[in-house]
């Protein structure tokens, strides 16, 4: 196994593995399609500007294994800005937010996005 492997594994172990701290979530396109894929989520309540200094605002990302949406063809997707990302949060509360961008990252087969909450 080279290194490349190697991390992709220890990736889908961090990202799936049953101690991952991990979340079920539903990623939905423009087209109603959807799926069904473990990822992790960061939500942080503050930002701060150059200064450190907390200043109002939100960012809520999302990493998952890009092999987990594909077409019906098997091509990786990208999620694009509009399609939507729903989960169940530690308290029950579904909570559902729009994508504004993703980062993929084809070394180890992740992509992270960035998502704008429906508060």
């Amino acid at each position: 196994m080279n290194l490349k492997e190697l991390a992709k594994k220890d990736a889908a172990f961090t990202i799936e593995g049953e101690q991952a701290g991990n979340t079920d979530c539903t990623l939905s396109d423009a087209d109603g399609n959807s799926w069904e894929v473990k990822m992790l989520l960061g939500d942080v309540g503050f930002s701060m500007d150059s200064d450190g200094n907390k200043i109002a605002g939100r960012t809520c990302w999302a990493t998952y294994l890009s092999e987990r949406v594909q077409d019906s063809e098997g091509v990786e997707l990208t999620p694009k800005e509009g399609w939507t990302l729903s989960w169940v949060d530690v308290s029950g509360e579904e909570v559902s937010g729009t994508v504004m961008f993703a980062e993929p990252d084809r070394t180890i087969g992740l992509k992270r996005i960035f998502i704008a909450l429906d508060l």
